[in-house]
């Protein structure tokens, strides 16, 4: 096929996006609950699973390969294949991968309902991060409707347990599949990500000495001493926004939970303090951990205070700088009318460094709608994130020819696999 005749096709792909149907299929993926129930405990069909059926019914029925992998108990991905010539041994392939999980729903009304309204979608999940999966969906419907053979082959991968631990980006990543590059479209506002920021939290435990609350001399107030440890914090967020990164600016920390005493007339014997710290490309957390030791107040008697390793970790990732995948999503995105299609970064943590590919982050939505108690998205940039997937795929897979579809044609089960560690 011609480059013109490359062309051609896809920029009829484009034109055939339905942003009537991405609405529909985003509130479908909204109305099937997917809170992660942020433990390692099994959760019998909580998780991921109706996410998972849903769309390997909705990619089988347009010939796609779906296999849904159960990664730890009640927790899945499912792993979608169109294969090209690739499957004889030979082209090119890519990914457009993104996770089913969402945050928890405490005091959000309707948060499953789906609703559409002043061209947005409204609901759990809209923009973080089933819109995105909602496109890719669009991207298979439109590619057969089109009847387009691509050359190389080009995969839908849903993970699980993004908002946790990362287990099912882990998993895929230990299932040996890899892919010459993978999309993850996380809500960056349609701008293109090179990199994303970890993640490492810790505990800190002050104990202190119960006694009276009328005689608080005679005991130790362990709140009190956990107030002087986190003071310092200030200083140290003040210290770190002297460093930086090209993409992602400084790095930051967060004090996000305090809980101790028993009483307010009891002087209290011990108070813990939960902390994250976002890592820049380089960190580690046994460097952040012996950084934030050095910081703490000396002046609380260090007998009386714990600092915990590390007990959640998520690795920042970077994309190499000559690495063609940029390039091609860039490409892509001018094409499509993007109009800021130079290199970011995400300030948020994400699956990219675990998928053992190389990544770009690109989708519709924003940050300042995820985990909130109205989370929606526009539909006009899920139509445009759409055409930066299609073309992309079209960009790197190449087409053999575009062919009439065939009626008869009966699309492969999904399989179910067991787990997989």
């Amino acid at each position: 096929m011609t480059d013109s005749g490359r062309a051609d096709v896809a920029a009829h792909c484009v034109a055939r996006i339905d942003r009537d149907r991405l609405a529909t299929t985003l509130t479908e993926l909204i109305s099937q609950p997917s809170i992660n129930p942020f433990d390692d405990r099994p959760h019998g069909d909580r998780g991921e699973r109706r996410v998972a059926d849903y769309l390997g019914s909705r990619l089988e029925r347009l010939g796609w390969a779906c296999e849904i992998v159960e990664f730890a108990p009640g927790r899945h991905n499912v792993i979608a294949r169109l294969p090209g010539s690739r499957a004889a041994g030979s082209g090119r392939s890519l990914m457009l991968a993104g996770h089913m999980d969402t945050v928890e729903t405490a005091g959000y009304p309707a948060p499953f309902a789906g609703a559409v309204r002043d061209g947005r979608v409204h609901g759990r999940g809209a923009c973080d991060m089933k819109a995105a999966l909602a496109c890719y969906v669009e991207v298979a419907e439109v590619l057969a409707e089109h009847a387009v053979a691509l050359a190389g082959e080009l995969v839908i991968a849903g993970v699980g347990d993004e908002e946790y631990r990362q287990e099912g980006a882990k998993a895929l990543g230990k299932s040996g599949l890899r892919t010459d590059g993978v999309i993850i479209g996380e809500p960056t506002e349609l701008t293109i990500c090179h990199a994303t920021k970890g993640l490492v939290a810790y505990d800190l435990t002050v104990t202190g000495e119960a006694t009276h609350g009328s005689v608080p001399h005679h005991g130790a107030n362990a709140i009190l001493s956990a107030a002087e440890l986190v003071g310092a914090f200030a200083g140290y967020q003040r210290l770190l926004e002297r460093r930086g990164h090209p993409l992602l600016g400084q790095p930051t920390v967060n004090v996000g939970v305090i809980e101790g005493g028993v009483k307010p007339n009891i002087v209290p014997p011990e108070c813990r303090v939960q902390f994250s710290r976002r890592l820049l490309p380089g960190e580690t957390p046994a460097a952040v951990r012996a950084e934030v030791m050095a910081m703490l107040d000396t002046s609380v008697d260090q007998r009386r205070w714990d600092l915990s390793e590390a007990w959640w970790t998520v690795e920042p990732y970077e994309l190499p700088d000559s690495h063609p995948l940029g390039a091609t999503v860039r490409a892509a995105a001018e094409a499509c009318g993007v109009a800021d299609a130079a290199p970011h970064g995400f300030p948020a943590s994400s699956d990219a460094a675990y998928f053992g590919s190389p990544v770009v982050l690109f989708g519709p939505g924003s940050l300042a709608q995820a985990h909130s108690l109205d989370e929606w998205v526009a539909i006009e940039d899920m139509v445009t994130a759409t055409a930066v997937y299609l073309r992309s795929a079209l960009m790197t897979l190449g087409m053999t020819a575009t062919r009439r579809p065939d009626p008869g044609t009966r699309s492969p089960e999904t399989r179910v696999s067991g787990v997989r560690q």
